[in-house]
């Protein structure tokens, strides 16, 4: 039988200090004494240095035959593209190759090829071998034992940086080696409770956890009649998930735990509300026995205390002083009861504005440690005559959480939600306020990024963060194990414990992560750290498994048997962050943003590494890998066109002198079916944008890209990319502001670019207001701003919040969400403004507020929010903001209908109109 890892580890280290001491210098060795022979004579007189170089040989093969065995049953599930040996696997009935050698292999310098150390270097006590990502990463797995040798692997690299890390601090040295464990008075370990932190192997699994009635209107007048109610979707025949769809028929609102159907033209023909499951809190059996108090939120009369540094910085805010020095008191009504509310002016004027500031930041908000917020919808999917919702259930925990009752342990799957997706049938919607039809549904993993749909199938990209620390938790020096001991004494105990603790752990883990490893886990991306570069020193604090990106696939369509939902999952471990998810009609991208060594300043740059998955088929696979310099701004950044991948980055370095940015434009070309996993970079461009600036909008258009980058003005550039090799500029304009979002438009049959952002003082570098441009680049090589409208002072969500966008190419209209705040409750303004856009102008044709301003502040709100949504049926325009919906004529903004979400709903609890999710 094979010895175990620590059994192996210890023979190895028996091995290396038998070597030291036999064969000191093989060419020039110390004279010994001769040994004697069994009969008792002398030795043999052969020459002496024949005799040691002898001894040394030996000792050599023995090194190579230990090292070999070791490497053999520790590493064995190393790159399978890699091998050497083959040993075989009775469970799978396969051969699994393995990589018989400790050293990384010396790659080709001649090679393109940025990725020159393979391996990461894991100090430590524990043989740990993990992959730096590469292109092989796209292979995935074909034994699951693999997956699961190379998440050892990664524990194992994460206890060597803890236990080296304690072991070499003098801190902890002197520290923890003074400890007296008969002495608990000392305060050495701060309270920590290593029994409810700490993970260990004695822990037991832990288990899988009336209608409103709106006010009428008339019909629309508008001479042109027009439809626009698609989501303003990135890639044609992708769906992007969203908080609002419509089919034409109905509009599907999600509104916090409800979920709202109206017809799509008049909203006063009534409504269905479907209200999501939730498990109400039981207070008794919170895990603290925090005593609940019917606590009331801070109210706007109670005194507030202000610093000297908040009373100078009070002092120096322009405030709009009242005319009449009178002080007036005003009672009003609301469902949640009667106030007073008290109003001065005057000397009174500043102090009340900046209480309004405290109390819009307080109101509504207190601390509960057991308190177990509603569940909300995320997203909505709609295809055919299914609706999909993705359902967000917070796992709040309260402050000092340490996993409920002494039974129970810590989830390693340490989501900040529960995720559930649920299918709706909505080929009859009532309209007496009944709820939808449930069809199925099922939990997944993770939390939310974003959701698509392709036809039938619907896609779910989400997150998961892994909680390692309850595994190399009780690697750390302070836990009383290692009160007393010295740093040799601690780093064996530590050994000793992660060896122990990592099966255990690792069970837990895939239990948890609902992995299927009974198979093959070709879905699966190859574990590696998100690192490239000449170092193989770890950039991540050795934590390889600390975030799960996942790719869920399913049939909208299917009839699901006893209302389940069957799903298929591919992923990747990342030690990196996902920055943005980009998807087309057969492959999705996660681009992950790690560290690339940058040997020329001797620092860590950002670096993102582009995991491309196919969805062509019925199960999402792992395909395509690339690495780029930089980071991306968002999804617009990333586009495939012809079989190239393009995208746009922004690299800091802020210890450069001449630019702390490099923006470029990367072309990468996708491989076809068995060509290889590397998307092969094969063109890029220099920086692109003046020094220091960085980008602020993307968008691609066939063979163009049209980029703006910012610092204080806004260069608006675009790149011709119909040679991939060879991106070239074409033009650019350089204006005040910029833009976060370019929309295509076309006027009279001319080509426009519709600009989105924000205006800026090119001296001060402050921003304005609201800024809308309107580009012609109908001339590649000398753009122009053809119109510009600014609405200083105010904010519109569409610069960030891309499917708050709405342009009717039909009646030239723009409508955009408009926010005022004025830090009082005053002068406030929260709704929509229509724009008529034509040649050479952008001009406000009418606003729709959504809420009065004093209500804003004073006013009872179900805990929901609703973000800003357009849509027109026939003319009539339906927006949707915070708590309202609003139809109006959208020739002459004549209000048809309006309903308001929050009626009829128990709301026992006031929340603050901006605060709501």
């Amino acid at each position: 039988s094979h010895p175990t890892p620590k059994e192996t580890r210890l023979n190895t280290q028996e091995v290396f200090k038998m070597a030291d001491t036999t064969s000191g210098d093989i060419e020039n060795p110390n004279p010994k004494p001769p040994a004697e022979t069994a009969g008792g004579g002398a030795s043999s007189k052969d020459d002496p240095h024949k005799k040691w170089k002898v001894i040394g040989l030996s000792t050599f093969l023995i090194v190579a035959v230990v090292l070999a065995i070791v490497l053999g049953v520790t590493l064995g599930g190393g790159d399978s593209s890699s091998s050497n040996v083959s040993t075989n696997n009775e469970d799978e009935g396969t051969t699994t190759t393995v990589l018989p050698t400790d050293t990384p292999p010396k790659d080709d310098v001649s090679a393109p090829q940025v990725y020159k150390a393979q391996y990461l270097a894991s100090n430590g006590p524990i043989l740990a071998k993990l992959r730096m990502i590469n292109p092989s990463v796209a292979n995935g797995y074909s034994s699951c034992i693999d997956l699961k040798e190379d998440m050892r692997n990664a524990l194992w690299h994460y206890a060597n940086t803890v236990i080296v890390r304690d072991r070499d601090s003098s801190y902890h040295n002197d520290r923890y080696e003074k400890c007296d464990p008969n002495n608990p008075s000392q305060p050495v370990w701060y309270g920590i409770l290593e029994d409810n932190v700490a993970f260990s192997m004695d822990e037991s699994t832990a288990e899988s956890a009336s209608a409103p009635a709106p006010e009428a209107g008339g019909s629309s007048d508008a001479k042109v009649k027009e439809d626009s109610f698609e989501t303003n979707n990135q890639v044609d025949g992708v769906d992007e998930g969203d908080i609002v769809k419509s089919d034409g028929d109905y509009v599907y609102a999600a509104y916090g735990d409800l979920l709202y159907v109206w017809n799509a033209t008049d909203g006063t023909k009534g409504i269905s509300i479907t209200k999501m499951p939730f498990e109400e809190q039981d207070e008794t059996e919170c895990p603290h026995n925090y005593p609940i108090d019917n606590e009331e939120p801070f109210l706007e009369d109670q005194p507030i205390s202000l610093s000297s540094e908040e009373v100078e910085e009070f002092s120096s805010e322009e405030v709009e002083e009242k005319p009449d020095s009178t002080e007036s008191v005003q009672t009003i009504s609301s469902s949640s009861g009667t106030e007073s509310v008290q109003s001065t002016s005057s000397s009174s004027g500043r102090q009340r504005n900046r209480r309004n500031r405290h109390h819009r930041k307080a109101s509504s908000i207190y601390w509960n440690p057991c308190h177990k917020p509603k569940p909300r919808i995320l997203s909505l999917l709609l295809e055919g005559s299914r609706l999909t919702t993705v359902v967000s259930e917070d796992n709040y925990r309260g402050f000092g959480y340490q996993g409920g009752n002494e039974e129970e342990s810590q989830p390693i799957i340490d989501d900040y939600s529960k995720l559930t997706i649920r299918v709706y049938d909505i080929s009859d919607v009532p309209t007496d306020g009944s709820p939808l039809t449930l069809l199925g549904e099922k939990e997944i993993k993770g939390n939310y990024d974003s959701a698509r749909s392709v036809g039938n199938t619907g896609f779910v990209i989400t997150t998961s963060y892994i909680n390692t620390h309850l595994f190399a938790g009780d690697l750390d020096r302070y836990r009383p194990q290692y009160c007393g001991l010295n740093s040799t004494e601690y780093e064996k105990l530590a050994h000793e414990t992660a060896l122990k603790n990592t099966e255990p752990f690792l069970e837990r883990m895939v239990e948890e992560m609902q992995l299927q490893l009974d198979g093959a886990c070709d879905s699966i991306f190859q574990v590696s750290a998100m690192q490239s570069g000449d170092n193989d020193e770890d950039a991540s604090n050795g934590d390889m498994l600390s975030q799960f990106v996942q790719v869920l696939s399913f049939d909208m369509s299917s009839n699901f048997v006893d209302k389940n939902i069957s799903t298929n999952v591919a992923g990747a471990f990342s030690s990196g962050w996902l920055s943005s998810v980009y998807a087309s009609q057969e492959f999705v991208a996660t681009l992950n943003v790690g560290h690339n060594y940058n040997s020329t300043s001797d620092n860590w740059d950002s670096a993102t590494f582009i995991l491309g998955f196919d969805i062509s088929g019925t199960i999402p696979k792992p395909f395509a890998y690339a690495e780029i310099r930089g980071s991306p701004l968002n999804q617009y950044s990333t586009d495939l066109y012809e079989g190239h991948l393009r995208v746009v980055t922004t690299e800091w370095q802020w210890s450069a002198v001449e630019s702390r940015t490099t923006n470029k434009i990367f072309v990468l070309k996708v491989p076809e079916a068995n060509g290889g996993q590397e998307m092969v970079t094969v063109g890029e461009t220099d920086h692109l944008g003046k020094p220091n600036e960085s980008v602020m909008a993307v968008r691609f258009i066939g063979p163009r890209a049209y980029i703006v980058t910012f610092e204080r003005t806004d260069p608006f550039y675009i790149y011709n990319l119909t040679d991939p090799a060879e991106p070239k500029k074409l033009g650019e304009l350089e204006i005040p502001g910029f833009s976060s979002y370019l929309h295509p438009v076309e006027i009279e049959g001319v080509p426009f670019m519709l600009g989105v952002g924000e205006h800026v003082n090119a001296t001060t570098g402050r921003r304005v207001g609201v800024k809308i441009s309107l580009f012609d680049i109908s001339n590649h090589s000398s753009p122009t701003e053809n119109a510009t409208f600014v609405d200083e002072g105010a904010y519109s969500s569409a610069g960030n919040d891309f499917k708050a966008f709405r342009y009717l190419p039909v009646s030239k209209k723009l409508i955009l969400p408009k926010s005022e705040y004025t830090w009082s409750d005053n002068g406030n303004f929260d709704g929509f403004v229509v724009y008529n856009v034509g040649l050479g102008k952008v001009t406000p044709s009418y606003e729709i507020e959504h809420a009065n301003s004093y209500d804003m502040y004073h006013g009872c709100w179900y805990n929901a929010y609703m973000p800003a949504r357009s849509f027109v049926f026939q003319s009539k325009l339906t927006t949707i903001l915070s708590h309202s919906v609003i139809s109006t004529d959208l020739e002459n903004g004549d209000k048809l209908w309006n309903m308001s979400l929050d009626e009829g709903l128990e709301n026992t609890a006031c929340a603050s109109y901006f605060i709501g999710f």
